[in-house]
């Protein structure tokens, strides 16, 4: 397979990685993280959320706790979820090629 994204694409097992771990929310809304790069991330989400910057947070289990801004550049209806493709790579300015 040919892969031809910018970075390092991480998907998260659920049964491995517990979802117990951390929290990620969008505009305060609880989402699922579904995959994450140094440059986006991919979540399903109960309600849409525009095209535009959003505030993300990270809480983790252990106390610590990240907030970031994205941008919002996709979201498709998949079943009975969201899916919302979120762009960081604009918002902290990444220009590094992936290095295979």
């Amino acid at each position: 397979m040919n892969d031809t994204r910018r970075y390092q694409r991480y998907t998260l097992d659920y049964n491995v990685d517990s979802h117990a771990q951390f929290e990620v929310k969008l505009e305060g809304e609880l989402v699922h993280l579904v995959n994450f790069s140094v440059g986006d991330l991919y979540v399903l989400s109960k309600v849409p959320f525009s095209q535009g910057l959003i505030k993300i947070s990270v809480a983790f289990k252990n106390g610590g706790e990240i907030a970031l801004p994205g941008n919002v550049v996709r979201g498709t209806k998949e079943g009975d979820m969201w899916g919302i493709a979120i762009d960081l790579s604009n918002i902290y300015e990444l220009n590094s090629a992936r290095k295979a």
